[in-house]
């Protein structure tokens, strides 16, 4: 199915879209920090984090190798000093993954791409579907038996206090969805499959209820303003991956 106004922000209007996205991006982050932080070296540091992170996660919606993971990694290290510098040592695995990935992204995605230089997106087969789903499961079930061992050594990812969210939602198993899915996620992406956008779009729902339920606002409008940039880099890889059929056929 093809949109017209999607159409137009991924194809003529596509910079125009990227500079405003950005700028209002910037704004909300900016308005988060000055608002709901102290203001402190380690706030700076991470809102300076998360003006890279914009440029990361446009990018790679367009398509974009060297932008995208080379962002990315400059991102991802970031999370990983902050998350250091803050104590959060277990939290440091994620975005650890995610710089990995990123480097591996960076000559993986340069072998495929179109005569513009941009990276060509393939669609899943159901054994990619079923992989992807063996592993979501298998994470989830696995994850609180590893992450207490990582906890016996100080390094837990998510600490397990029996805390609720509105009286039903679990702190501790809400973060372990938002984890496995955003790896998940984040596999997919690198691996060029189209589909890791629905689960972005599923994982930044999953987080801004944790952001939320820790009032950590900057990162909950940070989660909005990547949740918008998720749905335009759904129907531009779609698309692309379909242009690109038709080009081959």
């Amino acid at each position: 199915m093809r949109i017209q106004l999607l159409d137009n922000i991924t194809g003529k209007w596509s910079m125009q879209w990227i500079v405003t996205w950005f700028i209002c991006g910037v704004i909300a982050l900016s308005a988060g920090f000055w608002l709901t932080t102290d203001h402190t070296g380690l706030d700076i540091f991470y809102l300076g984090v998360s003006f890279i992170g914009l440029i990361c996660v446009v990018s790679l919606s367009f398509r974009k190798n060297i932008l995208g993971n080379g962002f990315g990694m400059g991102a991802t290290a970031g999370e990983v000093i902050v998350q250091g510098t803050a104590g959060s040592v277990g939290l440091m695995l994620a975005p650890l993954f995610n710089f990995f990935t990123h480097l591996y992204g960076l000559f993986y995605w340069s072998k495929n791409t179109d005569a513009d230089g941009d990276m060509i997106p393939k669609s899943a087969n159901k054994w990619v579907w079923l992989i992807t789903i063996t592993f979501m499961v298998v994470g989830l079930a696995l994850f609180p038996t590893i992450n207490d061992l990582l906890a016996s050594y100080g390094y837990a990812v998510v600490e397990d206090d029996s805390s609720l969210f509105l009286g039903f939602i679990s702190f501790f198993w809400i973060n372990v969805i938002a984890f496995i899915l955003s790896i998940t996620a984040q596999t997919a992406m690198i691996l060029r499959y189209s589909f890791n956008w629905w689960l972005w779009i599923i994982s930044n729902f999953v987080w801004l209820t944790v952001n939320l339920m820790t009032g950590n606002y900057i990162f909950a409008i940070q989660t909005m303003v990547y949740q918008v940039n998720s749905f335009v880099g759904l129907y531009e890889w779609y698309r692309s991956e379909r242009d690109s059929v038709k080009v081959s056929a």
